[in-house]
């Protein structure tokens, strides 16, 4: 075990997700995610941004914010590669969702949409802050 003492046992930890292994360090590291806003009047789903892991990469999702200006109009969805994180929420504030370091694949899309609840306009900011690993 070269210089550590007897009772002292290495231990290598290897991370893999979705066979690619995860190399952590900053020179195989770059920051990643999207900013962008909706403004308008539709009752439907509208994106407001999205990320795309880049290929070949690991993506780590950190955080999501969202912000409205009339968040008492406003309805979002958050969807995380095949999974809608969720649907139809109504946030009263400011908020920011923080997901530490979900690890995601390559090609993983994580979009954040916005909708009107009645006849109103509203303009909605969503921010997704991740990295990209390998």
């Amino acid at each position: 075990m070269g210089d550590l003492p007897d009772w002292v046992r290495m231990v290598q930890v290897a991370v893999t997700v979705e066979n690619v292994p995860v190399i952590p360090g900053t020179a195989t590291e770059r920051a990643a995610g999207s900013a962008g806003n909706y403004s308008g009047s539709d009752q439907t789903y509208q994106t407001v941004t999205t990320w795309t892991v880049a290929s070949e990469k690991v993506g780590e999702l950190k955080e999501i914010l969202i912000l409205a200006d009339y968040y008492s109009f406003t309805k979002i969805k958050i969807t995380v590669g095949s999974v809608t994180w969720c649907n139809d929420w109504s946030p009263q504030g400011a908020m920011p969702i923080v997901f530490e370091d979900l690890k995601l694949a390559a090609d993983t899309i994580v979009k954040v949409e916005a909708k009107v609840i009645g006849k109103n306009t509203i303009s909605v900011d969503a921010i997704i802050v991740g990295k990209e690993i390998g």
